[in-house]
């Protein structure tokens, strides 16, 4: 049988069976005149290209430094407990100092009476005594600690007083002595010599203490026969 194509350009239709048939694309592209919708089409092709070509390494290399990432937090939280312990234990340290300060301050000070006393007697020489000691602020001076004092007492030679003075200036817990005034008054039918002396302590250097545990002390005062039970 004779088949005449009255439609020009048209194919000739296959077999009974019908088969796949990919689309015609270059005659598509020739049916469309739009310039905007070929523009849109060119702009979505270089958005899908784009991201292909820069989103998926990027993202697979984010999803690489996830491990790093979480060992980071882990070690960021283990250095803020650790942070947090040493402020607690600075905090701590400061509190002790603190108090050690305050404890040394009245250990220090609690002993001036007594080296003051013992800087008297060894200073007073024969023959003069003492009638009192009065207890003075001492002002303008850092190393007095603001103690100061006063003797009134008498003596059988004036040149003990001066002796005294000196002794008094010498020791090296005491400064700024200085006779405020002498007399002579008569005592059972005897000229004696009364005076009034300030004096101020001093810190003395360290160089020249001896600190010892007090145990020590008293065990090495009974060995010597100062202390009796």
């Amino acid at each position: 049988m004779i088949e005449i194509n009255l439609l020009p350009g048209a194919k000739k239709r296959g077999g009974k069976g019908g088969g796949f048939k990919l689309p015609d694309l270059k005659s598509l592209a020739a049916s469309v005149k739009d310039p905007w919708l070929i523009a849109c089409v060119v702009g979505w092709l270089l958005v899908a290209g784009a991201i292909g070509l820069f989103y998926l390494p990027r993202k697979a290399k984010i999803r690489g430094l996830e491990p790093q990432l979480a060992a980071a937090h882990r070690e960021a939280t283990r250095l803020e407990a650790v942070l947090r312990t040493k402020g607690e234990a600075e905090a701590k340290r400061d509190s002790l100092l603190a108090q050690i300060n305050v404890i040394r301050n009245i250990d220090r000070e609690r002993y001036i009476w007594p080296h003051i006393m013992d800087a008297v007697t060894q200073a007073l020489p024969p023959y003069t005594w003492l009638d009192g000691m009065t207890n003075q602020a001492s002002a303008g001076d850092s190393t007095t600690g603001g103690v100061g004092f006063q003797l009134t007492g008498k003596s059988a030679d004036i040149q003990a007083v001066t002796r005294f003075v000196r002794n008094l200036e010498e020791s090296a817990f005491l400064q700024n002595a200085t006779a405020v005034s002498t007399a002579v008054v008569r005592e059972q039918q005897h000229d004696v010599f009364t005076f009034v002396i300030n004096v101020a302590y001093q810190q003395p250097d360290t160089m020249i203490l001896t600190m010892q545990p007090l145990a020590a002390s008293l065990v090495q005062g009974y060995r010597s026969g100062a202390v009796r039970r």
